[in-house]
C-alpha cells in the first residue's frame, strides 16, 4: 500500500496528555518510533508525520514516525509491515 505526507498540518497541535506526535504514535501503538517507518529507511525518526493512503476510501489521516527527510518529501511511500499507523481523523 502507498501513502504520502499531508501538506500543511505543521500547525497542528498534539492532542492534551502528549508530549509530541511521536509520543502520540508510541502511547496509542505500543511501538516504538525511534526508527523512520518508510520502507528500507534505516534513519532515525525524527517526526510524527501526518499521512493518508493513496487511492483509497479510507480518506483518515495517520500518525506515522518518519525522518525528516522523508516527512518533507512529496513522494509517495511504502512502509514497513510493522507500521501500524495511528488514526488522528
Amino acid at each position: 500500500m502507498k501513502w504520502k505526507n499531508i501538506n500543511g498540518t505543521a500547525d497542528r497541535k498534539v492532542p492534551n496528555g502528549y508530549k509530541s506526535w511521536l509520543d502520540f504514535y508510541e502511547q496509542k501503538s505500543g511501538k516504538s518510533a525511534k526508527v523512520c517507518k518508510v520502507k528500507y529507511c534505516t534513519s532515525n525518526a525524527d517526526d510524527g508525520a501526518h499521512v493518508k493512503k493513496v487511492n483509497s476510501i479510507d480518506n483518515s489521516w495517520y500518525i506515522v514516525p518518519l525522518c525528516r527527510s522523508h516527512n518533507h518529501d512529496g513522494d509517495e511511500f511504502e512502509l514497513n509491515s510493522d507500521s501500524d499507523p495511528v488514526s488522528v481523523r
